[in-house]
């Protein structure tokens, strides 16, 4: 299926039109520990309108202790809105410099902590990354065959197959050019 994931940037959604465009939708719920200004909007305009909905949290976690922290914020933030788990899952999103300058073990700890967290209250949880960040920064083999993965790799093709034959890969982000009435967003793939 399509899917779009959306964060602050995307203010005034027309979601019956995008709802014509993708059968699900990722949300940017937080940023580090602080909770996204939209998070409940998007949230409850696509559970109003039956899209199945994911959330994704950008990751600023430098120790494992700080990822369940990061968890934690998804967690309250989900309960508090009372829409029960997303159905399409609830990712740490790998991609600040900050992050991808700590060790591979560093990085693939800190995703295992998030993910446990989430895991460990029923709600499935994954990692999002880019594959050359999925290659170069993290080391996939010491996390269990069950985490799924969502990949970033703009062109015709997803490679993360290629060099994660085992792995699970959920979801596919194939462009950030995708356009609805005049506005951009990220297109994704899911499986």
């Amino acid at each position: 299926m399509h899917v779009i994931d959306i964060s602050d940037y995307q203010t005034n959604i027309d979601w019956s039109e995008l709802a014509k465009h993708c059968e699900g939708v990722i949300i940017k719920i937080s940023e580090g520990c602080t909770l996204s200004r939209l998070h409940g909007k998007h949230i409850a305009a696509a559970s109003a309108r039956g899209i199945p909905w994911g959330v994704y949290c950008y990751t600023h976690a430098t120790t494992a202790a700080r990822a369940r922290q990061e968890a934690q914020t998804v967690i309250q933030a989900l309960r508090a809105l009372g829409y029960g788990n997303p159905k399409l899952g609830a990712w740490i999103d790998i991609e600040d410099r900050k992050v991808l300058s700590m060790p591979p073990d560093m990085v693939t700890a800190c995703a295992s902590a998030f993910i446990s967290a989430l895991n460990g209250v029923g709600i499935e949880a994954g990692i999002y990354a880019s594959l050359s960040t999925y290659r170069a920064n993290l080391k996939i083999s010491l996390l269990a065959d069950y985490v799924p993965y969502w990949c970033a790799q703009y062109g015709p093709r997803c490679c993360f197959k290629d060099f994660f034959p085992r792995k699970k890969l959920r979801g596919w982000q194939y462009t950030d050019g995708y356009t609805i009435n005049g506005k951009k967003y990220d297109r994704n793939e899911w499986y």
